[in-house]
């Protein structure tokens, strides 16, 4: 969940303030938690505040929600001990409502673990059997890219924004995204439906210019970026554009799996070369985490980190991603090879190197230190010039 380093457990996270947070009181959620806990804090009226990292990323106060999780829990306790009686009602229960009960019986609890990705999941189904409109746009639509995630769901991102979370509940396929890109920021829920508008393209244009204006803000950062002569801050773009121009390269975005209650993996990129899997870290050169003056730089110990992950889980990895690219073939994503032969052991750090024009001193002597990282030997690092990123 918090990046963590081995001798000073903590760092600084900005809130919406522009003040400094100790991490300990951050926690940083995936997407379908957040809907989750939002959800059960608008139930019994409890805060849950999104705030704003310095990397545009959204986290939580780690008080408010631990307060959520502990009604969680004690929700979950009362409904163990309360008996409830229910009255018979005799019906025609079909084969397949059958199949399906039969199933989830058997089936053990495995929300967030690689087991709970499950192909015969209904969303799956309906994708590949019944599309709707709303997933005929979405695959239509070149500037989108689609993920399926371990809890059976769908996020769709435009440039890194996550556009909907589509997700089969309540017997249909239903689609969220954040109020924000509906344009309805006073809005109660932080989520809000978005199944209908997604059934027309004009409304799929409203959400990604929303997300250009609310998440990227690119209007504004564009005019930073060229006072600071770089070609462009924005790291979750970088990444879209590396998504888009190669999609039978990079299968995966926003990896994230997490160990424990602290500590959260996530891999902002996985490719498939060849039938070689391959796990990617990107940043750009102006990414602080990359130098230090006077210690080793904090991304060592974070590729570090994930290079354990990846030699402990070698067979749990490719076996997911073999699952996730058959599912992805079913639903019209993904028209590739579904077999992985090999893990790459060690994490590739990808820094795109964004200055722009003649680099001063100081810049020069930045980019010449960060060289340095090459020779460590848990993890590849590959440096490559912003134009030359998508060639």
């Amino acid at each position: 969940m918090i990046e963590q380093k081995e001798k000073q457990k903590w760092h600084l996270v900005r809130n919406n303030n522009g003040e400094w947070i100790c991490s300990d009181q951050v926690v940083y959620l995936d997407d379908f938690s957040t809907m989750i806990y939002h959800l059960r804090a608008k139930k019994h009226g409890l805060p849950l505040s999104p705030q704003t990292d310095y990397e545009g990323e959204t986290w939580y106060y780690r008080h408010e929600v631990e307060a959520i999780e502990a009604v969680m829990k004690a929700e979950q306790q009362e409904m163990k001990s309360r008996k409830l009686k229910t009255t018979p009602v005799k019906r025609e229960i079909s084969e397949k409502e059958i199949n399906d009960i039969t199933m989830n019986m058997l089936k053990p609890n495995a929300n967030g673990c690689f087991d709970a990705l499950d192909e015969e999941c209904r969303l799956w189904q309906e994708l590949e059997n019944n599309p709707p409109q709303c997933w005929k746009n979405i695959l239509e639509d070149k500037a989108l890219y689609v993920e399926i995630r371990k809890d059976n769901y769908v996020n769709v991102y435009y440039y890194g924004g996550n556009v909907a979370l589509l997700r089969w509940t309540g017997g249909k396929i239903t689609a969220e995204t954040h109020r924000k890109y509906l344009g309805k920021p006073d809005e109660t829920d932080l989520y809000q439906d978005c199944t209908e508008i997604l059934h027309s393209k004009e409304g799929l244009d409203l959400i990604k210019e929303n997300i250009r204006e609310e998440y990227h803000k690119l209007s504004k950062r564009e005019k930073t970026d060229e006072q600071n002569r770089v070609y462009t801050s924005n790291e979750k773009w970088v990444q879209g554009e590396l998504k888009l121009r190669f999609p039978k390269r990079y299968i995966d975005s926003e990896f994230a799996y997490r160990i424990g209650k602290n500590n959260l993996i996530r891999f902002d990129m996985v490719e498939l070369k060849g039938n070689e899997l391959r796990f990617i870290e990107i940043k750009l050169i102006t990414d602080s985490r990359l130098r230090s003056n006077d210690k080793k730089p904090e991304i060592i110990n974070q590729m570090t980190k994930y290079s354990h992950f990846i030699r402990e889980h070698t067979e749990v990895l490719k076996d997911y991603y073999t699952k996730l690219l058959r599912i992805k073939k079913r639903i019209g994503l993904w028209n590739g090879e579904t077999e992985i032969e090999h893990i790459a052991l060690k994490p590739i750090l990808l820094i795109v190197n964004t200055y722009k024009g003649i680099l001063s001193k100081g810049r020069e002597n930045r980019k010449n230190s960060i060289e340095e990282l090459k020779e460590n030997t848990m993890f590849e690092t590959i440096i490559v010039s912003y134009p030359d990123l998508c060639r």
